[in-house]
């Protein structure tokens, strides 16, 4: 496998590379194990089957960007600035995953929403986290009606989704305006001239391997917002390829 890679590597330019990984893309499927299954569904069997790991006490994780020290404290950082600096006291997560991350903001605001569209990592999360201002709710981000609040974090989770889930989620925002602010946090190849937003079946693996990444401003879902900035930005090399975890902080319309 190794020497077919370098010989790829040495017959195609960078173009033609990201051509043929479309098409072994369309070819071979990422995500045919989901083939056929409702997006709840996929996300349940992802999390039942481990696929994104689990501790060393059994727990089911949301993988490394959820739990990498080296990923996490700056994102933590940055984000405590931004909820006492624009007095953010209503707090929605969207995609909480195993709540490696989100648990650490609950002394941060009045209340807490954290979402998930798996019920197996929900059941989870409430057996380890109980807290006055915190409430767990199953959510399917591009179906169902959000819950409302200050701040929004979409952290990692729709990198995983299919455009036209995340074209969804981007409407009903843009529509019904229930967020003052939307930080959404990305893994995303780190050269200059990546893809943003080619499409792909929802499931566990990301765009990177198709040398795309999502940017929610940027066609096709175009989101309205009054600025936008970077908060925090971490390099992670991905299957031997240099890429970064990007958090950008939406002010919205």
């Amino acid at each position: 496998m190794k020497v077919i890679k370098n010989a790829l590597k040495r017959i195609f330019p960078p173009m033609l590379r990201q051509v043929y990984r479309k098409i072994q893309y369309k070819i071979f499927g990422i995500e045919a194990t989901f083939k056929g299954m409702n997006t709840s569904d996929i996300f349940d069997k992802i999390y039942e089957d481990g696929i994104w790991g689990k501790d060393e006490f059994g727990r089911l994780t949301s993988g490394s960007g959820s739990n990498s020290f080296d990923v996490v404290k700056p994102y933590v950082e940055a984000v405590k600035v931004e909820i006492k600096t624009l007095g953010c006291t209503k707090i929605v997560d969207l995609g909480c995953g195993d709540f490696s991350v989100g648990k650490n903001f609950i002394d941060n605001c009045s209340k807490y929403v954290a979402c998930d569209i798996s019920s197996v990592i929900l059941e989870q999360n409430r057996k380890n986290y109980q807290c006055e201002n915190l409430k767990f709710k199953k959510i399917n981000l591009a179906e169902d009606e959000l819950p409302k609040g200050d701040l929004a974090f979409v952290r990692q989770v729709l990198q995983h989704l299919s455009n036209a889930e995340i074209k969804k989620f981007v409407d009903y925002v843009n529509k019904v305006k229930p967020y003052r602010y939307l930080l959404v946090t990305e893994h995303i190849p780190s050269v200059k001239r990546f893809i943003p937003n080619i499409d792909k079946p929802s499931g566990s693996n990301i765009r990177f391997l198709l040398n795309s990444g999502i940017e929610l401003h940027k066609d096709p879902f175009l989101l309205e917002y009054k600025s936008k900035r970077i908060i925090c930005q971490v390099n992670k090399k991905t299957v031997g390829a240099d890429a970064v975890i990007r958090s950008t902080f939406y002010e919205l319309t």
